[in-house]
């Protein structure tokens, strides 16, 4: 988990540090954990864990997150488990893919779930 978390620290410093325009310092940054339930122990250590590192942090429920919620978030991190009751859906949590345009950070599967659900083309292999 401690190494998970390290990688998350260093793409929410990429996402600081990308584009031409002047990005704010990591502290300054509010970001969104969307994943299991918030009082679950996966979610209490990433945001543990981001409070040391970001002047915000909230966690939602992936099953009852509305892609409005993340409005008044810099970054939001989507933590989807490729099996389980978690697993895959025909229903992208973060909404409609032309309509998200919040930088994300994906976590566990959720790039292959997203893609499935977003149906997204491609493959790997």
């Amino acid at each position: 988990m401690r190494r998970c978390a390290v990688l998350v620290l260093a793409a929410l410093t990429a996402f600081t540090a990308a584009g031409a325009a002047p990005r704010p310092d990591l502290v300054s940054l509010s970001v969104l954990y969307v994943g299991e339930e918030p009082a679950s122990a996966r979610a209490k250590q990433f945001t543990e864990f981001l409070q040391k590192k970001v002047r915000h942090v909230e966690a939602f429920s992936r099953a009852a997150f509305q892609p409005a919620q993340a409005r008044d978030f810099d970054v939001v991190l989507l933590d989807w488990p490729q099996s389980g009751a978690g697993g895959p859906s025909k229903q992208a949590p973060l909404g409609d893919r032309l309509a998200w345009t919040k930088p994300t950070v994906l976590l566990g599967s959720a790039g292959l779930n997203l893609a499935a659900a977003w149906q997204v083309r491609g493959g790997s292999g």
